[in-house]
């Protein structure tokens, strides 16, 4: 069977494996190629996973090893102070996401909307995330700040607005199991429960962040 698998994944390119959201063969395939960009690339995804799901130490084992790799400061303070707000050092998070002052207008806002988040400033924080998606220089800095836009309509209300933008992160990202969580939960929140569930059901349990979130979000609601 491993060597079937093996077989199968050898038809496939680097970028075919990380758009199918297979990360941890598309980072084997990239460091096969020697290609660090796409490594990184890999790298980053797992690190903001590992956050959203909680995960704080996985997150920092992973942008440790990462930082071997790639010394981008701003993006290693942005994480860590994610994680420190999952540790419930919400404070500190908060202060640390604002003093940040990255050159790249796509983290400046994004750690200025997220900031506002944590502070429940539900406006704010679309304000911030909406520059920050118009300042992404790729269509992943994208998708991370759209991920994080949701969760700021949610917290205003805007069910309606939420889920339309969830819809398009999962068409546009249809290889994203995190963007289907996303769906789910804003499904899930606009009372369309029996979607939700298919949904979330059907989320990639190769991704282990995304399953973990997805079965939260359905036990939540169950109880």
């Amino acid at each position: 069977m491993t060597a079937f698998i093996l077989i199968f994944l050898a038809g496939f390119s680097p970028i075919e494996l990380e758009q199918a959201g297979m990360l941890a063969e598309a980072g084997a395939a990239w460091e096969e190629e020697e290609n660090l960009a796409g490594q990184v690339r890999i790298m980053g995804r797992l690190i903001e996973e590992a956050i959203y799901a909680g995960d704080g130490i996985r997150a920092v084992l992973l942008s440790l090893e990462l930082q071997n790799a790639c010394r981008d400061q701003d993006l290693n303070d942005f994480w860590m102070a994610r994680i420190a707000w999952t540790s419930g050092l919400s404070e500190y998070a908060v202060e640390a996401l604002m003093r940040m002052s990255p050159t790249d207008p796509w983290l400046f806002h994004r750690a200025r909307g997220l900031s506002a988040l944590f502070q429940e400033d539900g406006r704010k924080a679309v304000d911030e995330l909406t520059l920050s998606i118009a300042a992404a220089s790729t269509a992943r800095k994208a998708f991370w700040s759209a991920i994080d836009l949701c969760s700021a309509y949610l917290t205003l209300g805007m069910y309606e607005e939420a889920l339309h933008l969830s819809r398009l992160i999962r068409i546009h990202y249809s290889g994203d199991a995190l963007g289907d969580v996303m769906y789910g939960l804003c499904l899930q929140v606009s009372g369309r429960f029996g979607e939700s569930s298919r949904v979330l059901n059907s989320v990639d349990s190769s991704n282990p962040a995304a399953e973990f979130l997805a079965r939260s979000i359905m036990e939540g609601f169950e109880q």
